[in-house]
């Protein structure tokens, strides 16, 4: 029997691919129409005021750029859906929605005192992606990686790359104010996704059950040099 080539493709996962869709549509049929200059992040955030332009912006690319929704098709399918595996779907888009939405916040507050940074219109799911990527660097760090089928890398090593290439792109067409959104966002996503990786500390122990029965044993180390076997 053959085998399909795409039988070892990772499953495309719900959020990740309802994202893609959502930003391709708005990209598609709103970035021409005239209410993209109010949806997408830009100097109107502050002259308007338009609140919910942080929003909105990651959902819409500027001037129908829709080459960078290639990427994230990629990055949503390859690596936000090892993410969302893990940590479900609500979690998941909650993390990556909310890490960029809070880097276009930031841009618009920055625009407040320097008004360049918000000349030109910004939006776009780069954050999105870069808020994916970390939070696979981090839960997957050590696991191997074959990149285009014959470089092993680890994911850790894999995601320092991607995101270096995310904020590359933006700051050679776009100037410094471009890659403010995508390091925000890269930045929440790595403080939120170790902090749901902790754990209880060593050595606690849970109350200890009063009754009949055997006493467990158990191992705990205390502070000092000294190990006590209970």
């Amino acid at each position: 029997m053959s085998t399909s080539p795409f039988a070892n493709l990772p499953r495309f996962r719900p959020g990740s691919f309802w994202l893609l869709v959502a930003a391709t549509a708005a990209s598609a049929f709103v970035s021409d129409l005239p209410v993209a200059r109010l949806l997408l992040l830009g100097a109107s955030f502050v002259s308007e005021p338009a609140p919910w332009q942080p929003l909105t912006a990651p959902f819409l690319f500027p001037n129908g750029q829709l080459a960078g929704l290639i990427g994230t098709g990629l990055l949503q399918w390859f690596v936000g859906s090892r993410v969302e595996a893990r940590f479900g779907t609500a979690r998941y888009l909650g993390l990556v929605l909310g890490a960029a939405v809070l880097g276009y916040l930031v841009l618009g507050l920055v625009g407040l005192a320097v008004p360049v940074a918000l000349a030109t219109p910004h939006g776009g799911t780069t954050p999105v992606d870069i808020a994916a990527v970390v939070a696979f660097g981090v839960l997957f760090a050590r696991d191997p990686l074959a990149l285009f089928g014959v470089l092993p890398i680890t994911a850790r090593s894999f995601a320092g790359v991607a995101v270096a290439l995310l904020l590359l792109g933006p700051l050679l067409r776009e100037g410094w104010p471009a890659v403010v959104p995508g390091l925000v966002a890269a930045g929440f996503a790595l403080v939120v996704v170790r902090r749901w990786q902790k754990r209880p500390a060593s050595g606690k122990v849970g109350p200890r059950k009063r009754g009949g029965g055997k006493r467990p044993r158990h191992l705990r180390i205390v502070d000092g040099r000294e190990q006590y076997l209970n």
